[in-house]
This record gives structure tokens, C-alpha cells and sequence, in this order.
């Protein structure tokens, strides 16, 4: 049998749970040139632990030694033959006996040596592996090899594992000249010191091991297998998105282990690399999945970050001091002490002005490194040469890994920026010369948001927002239709998740965690009995699970517009058609968009202005390119657009108001069109984004309703206003005499001269080609001067009005 044929396969103790997991075990291995190395059964480890630490404490243990036994004899009668399971069960009395007589000395004594410890839990491993070399005996020849008979450790310092590698390699080669198998189990986690003393690899040991012996046997590969589908791209309980990785190099694996990939610990992976073994983590429980393979070059991604990792319960610690610039040796000095305090120091960051120096440890070490640091530097501190040293414990690192970062630019930039745009804040950053570990320290609440951020970010993962509709009427509820509509595609095609997990109209509301269903969204809203809460249903949008969140005011109420600096101040963005915000108080508005730039959230609104019309953003356009805007002109208004276009001799202003009511084009009180307020409104908006501190008092408003027609009722007015027919049919003849039409027409002069009026107009003016409810506006600016720029199309309506807030949802996600 040659050794560069063998496979290791190491089986931890999340696959040898019970009969049936062990019995799976035999099913995946093909029973040639093999080596397994085998955890305990799970869960086994800790409770032996907990057998020596009740010891310790003079209880009582014998229950629990009871308990253990009968677990492992109940194991070897399902698993093997009569013969054989009495024979295991011989040896298991054997070694509880002399497990009870260690408890007992153990209770005497109230202590315990670490040589003793070592022996109690290396007998997890024993157990397991002589179990399944029996069990696998009975088709196959199969050997048991206890580890600490050919596995040496010549030092072990400050939790290092030091192996003697020569001894090793001959103990295990006299044990190979004499022996031949199909298969050999061998225990993980157990080896002996260079004189004999078992003892163990730690806690994680049986991954070590099964590397350990990849190594010793020149092996072809080592298979760690696992239950989960191989090493993720985040963690899935932190990232739902989250997803097994292929490959990944070496150096890509080690630096995911390192900052917290729990599959795979950093020592599994040293041994191999020397020899260039490849390593595969897989699943026992979905053994036709492909897994991770961890090889010395991987396939090359598409994208420069491979995974992310994070490690919770960190403290940051700072040293801060003028005394500090310039002095040689304070960094040295700084670990120097905390290395002799045994206190692993997990990522270093400072500034080159040297004035202060960070760097972040366990959470657990942090009052230590403080205390021992204050006490070292007593002399600098009492002089004020160290001004400050503080820790904060509420820390947590997120570590992004790959091979795809080295030499390429932007990386970087775009990590802390995607971390911006969550609006998360980097506490202390750090990058190796390597390039390919990128680690930022974040508040620890931030952590799950930080890490979604950044998978969607670099597109390991659909790019997700939370998102709440408020208002849930005819634009509301178009919007909810388009967003259900698409999101499929959306999310196949360009990676975006929109997640609506919260609809509210002015009574009730409904959340959930996750997408909600909005094909039964009504339905659903029905059988909610939640009451209406703006606050409340903020703080479930903004969501720790989510890096994103924005609100859609989809209402026309002023009380909604009252929390925009609310939810502002928590988080999130705001997209909306209501125009109150934009057309109300001059100092309201004013704070909301400072608000929103120191923020770095986002206020969309471009549907305050004819609906889905382009109208918001060419405007921007023209300011941030330096144009200057002379003269704005439109008809903003469908319901008035409508009405003088109809307006010619024999028809009366009347008849088509009321053909325009019967169409479903006006308000429920027509006034509220004619008044010319809401035209008003739409004026301000658009002055005020051209730099004009305006409000609705500055706009002159020629209002189309009868002064004696103001007070009265609905019906009353519908039924007087016929009376009134000649005092616009006056106008309009006059208009059509000279051989123009009559327009209602909004203006903005840049000079502040602003109004709301009709207009006759020659018949080749744009205005007087306008047909139906069609809005448009003309823009006369230094560039679109003598040819201003026109932009006519459906001003109003509620899918046309649904699908503009839906494109600035759209914006936003690119945005983000």
C-alpha cells in the first residue's frame, strides 16, 4: 500500500451523533487506502469536562458517569454483533472504573492537574474510534490506532502546539512495517508529550489532527467532514444569503479561519500546505454536495472578495498621547507587555502622526491589558506623555478575505463606503501587505448589518432593503402591485431584494420579519390588529438583520411629513409623492435636506412633480452642471389640462368640469383643482429647488373658483356653478377672437416673480398643442436658451404616479 494513495477523512463530532449517523459514515467511504480520524461522539467532550468539574466541586457525578456509560454501550449493541458489543462493552466497564477512581481522588482533593484533565477527555475520542473500527471490521480489514502511540508534542507554549515531526514519523512507520488494513481509525484530539504523558491538541484538536496525519502520511487529501455544505461566503446565521464557497487558496482559508470562520480552524491548514495536500470540507449528512476545496491555487473569482468572517466580543483598546510622537519603541513596548501577559493581540491599527495607538483583544482580556498597561506605563501617564487609555468592549471585526484584492484598486474604498452607506461607522481598520484581508472593528451591534452590507455590496449576495409603505391607497396600492410584479426579475437579473416588510394606512398596520406576501396584501392588512404607529413601524423597518431601510410615503397627510426628521435621525431613507414637506414651512424643508446630507440618507421626491415626469432630476441636472434656470413655464395640473383643452366656443367651462368629475380625472370636491393650490404647491417645490427661499404666501394664485362658490357645499357648488359660465367664457372668446387658446399656466421667473394664472396663447405654442390630462413643463436656461427644453407627457394618475416612486425606489438601491 503506498502512502500517496491513501485519503484522510476526518469525521467531527457533528456527524457522530447517534446509530444512524455513524452508520451513514460507512456508506460514504468507498473501504480503500483510508485513514479516519474520529472526534468523540458529540456532545461527549464537554460532558467528561463537566464530570471533572463536578469532581472538583465534591457533587455527586456518579449519575452522569451512568448516563455516559450506558450511551456508549447502547451504541455498541445497535451497531455491532453480540460478541462483539459484549467485548466493547468490557472494555468501557474498565475504563469507567478507572475514570471513578480519578473522580474520586479528584473530590478529595477539590483540584486537578492538566495531565489529568488530558486523560479524562481523550477517552471521547477512544470510545468513538474503537466503536467505528469495530463496526466497519465487519466487511472490511479495518485497524484502531490510539494517536498518542505515534504522535508526539515536544512543546506546548502559550497555547501553541509544537509537533515533534520525526519522532511522529517513525513511530508511525514502525506501525505501518507491521501492520496492514483496508482502513485505519484513528483518535483525533489525543497525542503523547515527548515523554510518553498523554495529553491533547486543545480544544478544535481533531481538525488538527486529521491534518496532522495528511501530513505524516503524504496523503493524496484530507476530507474534513462536517454538517454543513462546506465553508460559506459569511456566516449563514448572520448572512441568509450566504452561500458554500468552491475553492479557496491557502492563504484565503487561513485568514477566514483566523477572524472566526468556525468549519475550519488555522492550525487544520498548516501542515497541509507544506505538502500542498488538498483539503475538502463536506457535509456527512448531503455527501453529494461538492463542498469547499481548499487548495494551494485556487480558480480565480469574478468578484475580489472571496468570504467575510467577523469576530464578536472584541475590545478596542486605545493609548493616546502627544508624548507618544516621535518616541522609538512605545509600539514595541505595548505588546511586548501584553505578550508576557499571554494576551493575543487580535488587529493593530495606528495613525502615522503617532499620537495614539489602537488595537483590539478579547473582549474577556480587556480589563487585564488595561490594568497591566496602566501599571507599565505609569511614569509616561503620570507626566502626560500618555493622555488617555481607554478600551470599549462593544466591539466586533469584520474581516473580508480574497485572493482578488491583491493589486486591484478601490477595494478598500468600496468596503468603507458600502459600510457608509449602512450607515455603519468604522471604529479602526487594518490591511495587510498581502492584500487579502481587509478588517474593520464596527460597534457590535452593527455587526450582522455590517456583514450583510458588504456580501450584497461586493455582490456575494442580492442586494437587500427593508422597505415600509405608508398610505395604501390608489398609489400605495399600484406601487405594492409593480413591486410584486418585478421583484422576480429584479432580483434574478440585478441582484436587488426588495423586501417590503411593513405596509400602514391611517388605522392599522402590518409588519413581518421577512418579505411579506403581497399578492394577499389586503387580505392579510384585514386580519391584522395591530393599531397605527408611525414610530413603531419605523423601528421594525430599520432592521439590525438589514443594511438598508427606507420608508415610502405614499399619503398626502402634513402629520406624516411631521416625522420625516424622526426618520431621518433613525436611519432611513425616504422616497414619497407627498408634497407637503416640500411646499410647507421654508425652515422645515430646509432642515430636512440638511438633515439628510449630514445623515447620508437619501429624501426622493421626484414624484412631487408631475407623477413619473422627469421633472425633479433635469432640474438637479441643470444646477449641478452649473446651469442657471431663467424661466420655468407649465401646466402641472391633468385636471386642468383637460379642461381648457376642451375649452372652445360652444362648449361651457361647466359641462366640462363635470365630463371631467364622470371621467374620474378630479377631486372629490373640484374646488381643490380650480382653487390652483395644489399647481401652487408643485411651484414651490420646483422654485426651491432652484435655490428660491419661497413659500406658498409669494405664489400669486388666480383661483378658477367663484369667490360666492368658496364656503358652500359640494352639491351647492356642482349646482350654482353653471351661473358662473360667463366670466371664463368671456375670457376664452376673447382668447379665440385674436386666434389663440386659453392656458392654465404655472411660472417661475429667476428673479422670484412667481404665479399660477391664465394665459391666451398663440395656437403654435407647445401649451396649446396639449390634448387630454398631459402635463408639461419648459425650461428656459443659459444653455437651453433660444430652444428651451420641453418635457410633455402623463402628469397624473395613479400607475403612472406608483411606477415614478418605484424608479426613485430603483435610484436608491443603485445609490446604496
Amino acid at each position: 500500500m503506498k502512502k500517496s494513495n491513501l485519503v484522510v477523512h476526518k469525521f467531527g463530532g457533528s456527524c457522530l451523533i447517534d446509530q444512524a449517523s455513524i452508520e451513514g459514515i460507512k456508506k460514504i467511504l468507498p473501504a480503500k487506502n483510508e485513514i479516519i480520524v474520529v472526534s468523540a461522539i458529540k456532545g461527549i467532550t464537554n460532558r467528561l469536562q463537566a464530570l471533572l468539574d463536578l469532581a472538583k466541586a465534591n457533587l455527586d457525578y456518579s449519575a452522569e458517569t451512568t448516563s455516559l456509560q450506558e450511551l456508549h454501550a447502547n451504541l455498541a449493541h445497535a451497531l455491532l454483533g453480540a460478541e462483539q458489543a459484549e467485548k466493547f462493552k468490557h472494555e468501557l466497564d474498565k475504563d469507567f472504573n478507572d475514570i471513578k477512581n480519578i473522580l474520586q481522588s479528584v473530590s478529595l482533593v477539590k483540584e486537578y492537574a492538566k495531565e489529568i484533565q488530558d486523560l479524562i477527555l481523550g477517552y471521547g475520542e477512544q470510545w468513538c474510534a474503537k466503536l467505528l473500527a469495530i463496526y466497519l471490521d465487519q466487511q472490511h480489514h479495518v485497524l484502531y490506532l490510539d494517536a498518542s502511540q505515534v504522535l508526539f508534542i515536544n512543546q506546548q507554549k502559550n497555547g501553541v502546539i509544537n509537533i515533534d515531526w520525526q519522532k511522529s514519523q517513525v513511530a508511525l512507520d514502525q506501525f505501518l512495517e507491521k501492520n496492514n488494513f483496508d482502513q485505519l481509525v484513528i483518535t483525533g484530539f489525543v497525542a503523547s508529550t515527548i515523554d510518553g504523558k498523554r495529553t491533547t491538541l486543545g480544544r478544535n484538536g481533531s481538525d488538527f489532527s486529521g491534518a496532522i496525519f495528511a501530513k505524516l502520511f503524504a496523503a493524496k487529501e484530507l476530507i474534513i467532514w462536517t454538517d454543513v455544505d462546506g465553508i460559506y461566503s459569511a456566516n449563514p446565521a448572520k448572512v441568509k444569503s450566504a452561500f458554500p464557497i468552491d475553492y479557496l487558496a491557502y492563504e484565503e482559508a487561513f485568514e477566514l479561519a483566523y477572524f472566526g470562520a468556525k468549519v475550519i480552524h488555522p492550525n487544520t491548514i498548516a501542515p497541509a500546505v507544506e505538502k500542498k495536500i488538498p483539503i475538502y470540507i463536506k457535509n456527512s449528512f448531503n455527501p453529494t454536495a461538492s463542498g469547499t476545496g481548499i487548495i494551494a491555487e485556487a480558480p480565480k473569482s469574478i468578484h475580489p472578495i472571496r468570504g467575510l468572517s467577523s469576530i464578536d466580543d472584541v475590545a478596542l483598546v486605545n493609548i493616546e498621547g502627544t508624548g507618544m510622537m516621535g518616541v522609538s519603541g512605545i509600539a514595541a513596548r505595548v505588546f511586548q507587555i501584553l505578550h508576557q501577559a499571554y494576551i493575543s493581540v487580535i488587529l493593530i491599527s495606528q495613525a502615522s502622526s503617532e499620537h495614539s495607538i489602537c488595537f483590539a483583544v478579547k473582549k474577556i482580556q480587556a480589563d487585564l491589558a488595561l490594568d497591566i498597561l496602566k501599571e507599565h506605563f505609569q511614569f509616561e501617564i503620570s507626566q502626560h506623555a500618555i493622555e488617555k487609555m481607554y478600551a470599549d468592549s462593544n466591539c466586533a471585526i469584520l474581516a473580508a478575505v480574497g485572493e482578488g484584492m491583491v493589486g486591484a484598486p478601490g477595494v478598500a474604498g468600496k468596503l468603507c463606503a458600502t459600510l457608509a452607506k449602512a450607515n455603519i461607522n468604522i471604529r479602526a481598520i487594518a490591511q495587510g501587505s498581502s492584500e487579502r484581508n481587509i478588517s474593520v472593528v464596527v460597534n457590535a451591534q452593527d455587526i450582522v448589518k455590517a456583514l450583510r452590507a458588504v456580501h450584497a455590496g461586493f455582490y456575494l449576495s442580492s442586494k437587500t432593503i427593508s422597505i415600509g409603505v405608508v398610505g395604501l391607497g390608489k398609489v400605495g396600492g399600484a406601487l405594492l402591485e409593480q413591486i410584486q410584479a418585478t421583484k422576480n426579475q429584479l432580483k434574478e437579473e440585478y441582484q436587488i431584494n426588495l423586501c417590503v416588510r411593513g405596509i400602514m394606512n391611517s388605522q392599522k398596520m402590518l409588519l413581518t420579519q421577512d418579505a411579506m406576501n403581497l399578492k394577499q396584501w389586503r387580505d392579510l392588512l384585514k386580519q391584522s390588529n395591530m393599531a397605527a404607529s408611525l414610530e413603531q413601524f419605523v423601528d421594525h423597518i430599520l432592521s439590525d438583520e438589514m443594511p438598508h431601510a427606507a420608508i415610502i410615503d405614499c399619503t398626502a397627510s402634513q402629520m406624516t411629513t411631521d416625522f420625516y426628521l424622526k426618520i431621518i435621525e433613525k436611519g432611513a431613507h425616504i422616497i414619497t409623492p407627498n408634497k407637503k414637506a416640500n411646499s410647507g414651512a421654508l425652515d422645515f424643508y430646509k432642515e430636512l435636506k440638511n438633515l439628510a446630507q449630514s445623515k447620508s440618507r437619501h429624501y426622493l421626491y421626484e414624484t412631487t412633480v408631475c407623477a413619473g415626469l422627469p421633472i425633479i432630476k433635469t432640474l438637479q441636472d441643470f444646477i449641478q452642471t452649473g446651469d442657471k434656470v431663467i424661466k420655468i413655464e407649465g401646466i402641472v395640473s391633468g385636471t386642468l389640462a383637460f379642461i381648457f383643452s376642451q375649452l372652445v366656443p360652444g362648449k361651457s367651462f361647466s359641462s366640462i368640469l363635470f365630463d371631467a368629475k364622470e371621467k374620474g380625472y378630479t377631486e372629490p370636491d373640484p374646488r381643490d383643482d380650480l382653487s390652483g393650490m395644489d399647481i401652487a404647491r408643485k411651484v414651490v417645490c420646483l422654485a426651491r429647488e432652484i435655490g428660491l427661499s419661497i413659500g406658498l404666501n409669494d405664489v400669486k394664485v388666480h383661483s378658477l373658483v367663484p369667490q360666492d362658490l368658496r364656503g358652500c357645499s359640494v352639491e351647492e357648488f356642482l349646482k350654482k356653478l353653471p351661473e358662473y359660465d360667463q366670466q371664463i367664457d368671456a375670457v376664452m372668446k376673447s382668447s379665440f377672437e385674436k386666434n389663440e387658446k386659453l392656458s392654465y399656466v404655472a411660472s417661475i421667473q429667476a428673479d422670484g416673480k412667481i404665479s399660477v394664472d391664465m394665459q391666451s396663447l398663440p395656437k403654435e405654442h407647445p401649451f396649446s398643442q396639449l390634448q387630454g390630462t398631459d402635463n408639461m413643463l419648459i425650461f428656459q436656461t443659459q444653455r437651453y436658451n433660444q430652444q428651451p427644453l420641453i418635457i410633455r407627457g402623463p402628469g397624473a394618475g395613479p400607475d403612472v404616479t406608483a411606477a415614478g416612486v418605484f424608479a426613485d425606489l430603483l435610484r436608491l438601491v443603485s445609490f446604496l
